[in-house]
């Protein structure tokens, strides 16, 4: 199997931010949800389809977008995955109504899928094994810098209103789409590496035992880590009586604290930290301070630290769990399909994690957000623990 004789750490930081480009549509949502709910004039409940419609497809077809990744490269799709994310923001950006808005960002889905499934498949084929971990570590970071970044946006939301966001970010992502098209190397691909049939390439990549597990593992956290993420900025409008912009500015810092996890997970598994501990560790993390942080009688401020803990800790899984695709994955040629399979657990989470804690809101207040995301976080941690008993732990 041909190996790069060195990393490309240029292309690998001009991929990471295609991701961070990408991600800026998922951090844009949160602190628009206000000024959105209060234009088309929608309660809490139905506003939490337009975080979480985002994963739809995703959700439903990541192992065979990874598939066409693999068929049709990723050098080519990448520009094409941020190209789309461009039309629909500028579509979502004009949207009459809600039906359109939820449609705009459902394509916004489909083109984030692409990106986060061609992005790190170049890295693999664009780093040294040797470096490829803390490569994968920096590209686990791509979300919540990204998210936190959007949040950062927060201030200005009242002069440009969401409507101009959406559009501002459409112009952002094309010219980033230009820059991969120019900027971004073409990678030589092994020999071995031969186009094959999607449906084969599913199969075969479901049929190795830790790929689907660590996609099923992903599914818990990024549940958690949207819906917190998600509604932060409400919960602190709501509980210290914040202005919007003072709220996604402190969502920001939670959201950036998860790159501390990301880029701690190279270093300790390199350490000789087995994967699984690292992430039973995480998810232990996750389900003792979402006890805290929607508890009636924690002071605000200690909640807000706790929600910091949540984030920064937590972002140790997205680390590890990215990082085993090249590792895990039955072949170098289905490296795609296994990132697109993980990021399918990731958007499942995302799809389902903001729609129940907003239904558990609605139904017992904001305590009720613990009745989800702890069970989830238990659920982490009998899974990192399968991944032990079968024996993928490094």
């Amino acid at each position: 199997m041909t190996e790069p004789a060195r990393t490309s750490w240029p292309a690998v930081l001009l991929a990471v931010g295609a991701g961070v480009t990408a991600a800026f549509q998922i951090g844009k949502a949160p602190i628009a949800l206000p000024f959105i709910r209060a234009e088309i004039h929608i309660g809490l409940s139905a506003a939490s389809w337009i975080l979480s419609i985002f994963a739809l497809l995703g959700a439903t077809a990541g192992a065979s977008m990874g598939s066409v990744v693999t068929r049709l490269g990723a050098r080519r799709m990448l520009p094409i995955g941020l190209l789309l994310l461009s039309a629909a923001s500028l579509a979502g950006g004009l949207a009459p109504d809600l039906p359109w808005l939820l449609t705009s960002r459902a394509v916004e889905g489909v083109g984030y899928m692409l990106v986060v499934i061609s992005a790190p498949a170049l890295i693999t084929l664009l780093t040294h094994p040797d470096d490829r971990q803390t490569a994968f570590g920096m590209w686990g970071s791509f979300m919540p810098f990204g998210v936190a970044v959007a949040m950062m946006a927060a201030p200005g939301l009242p002069l440009l209103g969401w409507r101009g966001l959406w559009l501002s970010m459409a112009v952002l992502l094309a010219g980033y789409a230009l820059l991969i098209h120019r900027r971004m190397p073409h990678p030589v691909l092994p020999a071995s590496i031969s186009p094959g049939h999607l449906l084969h390439d599913i199969a075969r990549t479901i049929k190795a035992p830790a790929p689907l597990l660590l996609a099923i593992l992903f599914i818990p956290y990024s549940a958690g880590y949207a819906a917190l993420t998600g509604f932060l900025p409400t919960l602190l409008i709501e509980r210290m009586a914040l202005s919007p912009g003072t709220a996604g500015m402190l969502a920001a810092a939670v959201a950036a604290a998860n790159i501390l996890g990301n880029l701690a997970s190279g270093p300790l598994l390199r350490r000789g930290l087995p994967r699984w501990a690292a992430m039973a560790a995480a998810s232990t993390v996750i389900a003792l301070t979402s006890l805290g942080i929607f508890a009636p009688s924690m002071p605000a401020g200690m909640a807000y630290a706790l929600c910091l803990i949540f984030s920064a800790v937590g972002g140790l899984l997205p680390g590890c769990i990215l990082g085993g695709a090249a590792i895990f994955a039955p072949e170098r040629r289905l490296v795609p399909v296994t990132l697109g399979l993980l990021m399918q657990g990731s958007n499942v989470g995302q799809l389902v994690g903001p729609v129940a804690v907003g239904a558990a809101v609605v139904a017992f207040g904001w305590e009720g957000a613990r009745l989800v995301l702890v069970p989830a976080s238990l659920s982490g941690i009998a899974l990192a623990l399968a991944l032990r008993r079968m024996g993928k732990a490094s």
